[in-house]
């Protein structure tokens, strides 16, 4: 199960950094090959680099369905590759529909690829929510608090995140630990989550290349179960391990200095 899977690389790998393989073809050097073949080697040559230092992977699936089913194809063998580092795996595919609807994409994340979590749209209700949780030791992350600036169109003046928290709170208890909430490190009101939340995973956009600051995020989350998503700031850097690294160092002595 994810939940368990993600306290063991903190523990193991003292890590608390998901990997946002976001892998667009149009940015990967042509020394990986000439052909969508190149975002499946970038990849592999990315994880080979990571895998020992992060806690999670999450693929975009927006960067693998824009070239078609080559790319899903190269998203699947990525899926695939991961597997044998035994990492956790996380979709981003943002879902949000019902019944049998949801209950399709949810066979094809939870029966064909078999991975631990995907990132769902909570604005159907629960409908659109609970059929992804039907599946065996599947895991969902409620979008609750993004990180983008039209998070102040809709999200934060009509109190979104509270009203989602909520529920996410409510079916994680339901559904024993199978359930998190996406909080995004931009926003100063992912302090208003702290009473709401239990034992939730946040799983955290927005350090790195959207600014988010790390030292104000670690105040408002040092005591919950966080997962730090960096995407273009590990895998698109001079040296992507030492990236990783120093992410994973700085979130560990930022949290440090508030435990003590």
């Amino acid at each position: 199960m994810f939940y368990n899977r993600y306290l063991k690389n903190v523990d193991l790998r003292n890590s608390r950094v998901c990997v946002g393989l976001d892998s667009d073809i149009e940015k990967i050097s042509d020394k990986f090959g000439v052909n969508e073949e190149k975002i499946f080697n970038f990849n592999k040559y990315i994880i080979d680099s990571t895998y020992e230092n992060t806690n999670t992977y999450k693929l975009n699936i927006a960067f693998y369905e824009q070239i078609g089913y080559k790319g899903i194809k190269m998203m699947e063998k990525t899926v695939e590759y991961i597997k044998s580092t035994d990492t956790p795996i996380i979709i981003d595919c943002k879902r949000g529909d019902i019944g049998n609807t949801a209950k399709a994409y949810a066979k094809y994340y939870f029966d064909h690829l078999q991975i631990d979590s995907i990132t769902v749209n909570p604005y159907m209700g629960r409908d659109s929510l609970i059929p992804y949780l039907e599946f065996k030791d599947s895991h969902i992350f409620i979008l609750s608090l993004t990180s983008n600036k039209s998070a102040q169109d809709l999200i934060i003046p009509n109190k979104l995140h509270i009203k989602t928290s909520k529920l996410a709170n409510e079916l994680n208890r339901l559904f024993e630990n199978r359930v998190g909430i996406v909080a995004g490190a931009t926003q100063e009101c992912i302090e208003d989550l702290d009473e709401i939340t239990e034992n939730e995973i946040y799983l955290i956009p927005g350090i790195g290349a959207q600014g988010g600051d790390l030292k104000a995020l670690i105040k408002s989350t040092y005591n919950k179960n966080i997962l730090i998503n960096s995407s273009r700031g590990i895998i698109f850097s001079e040296d992507p391990k030492k990236s990783l690294i120093t992410l994973k160092n700085n979130i560990n002595e930022e949290i440090d200095i508030y435990e003590k």
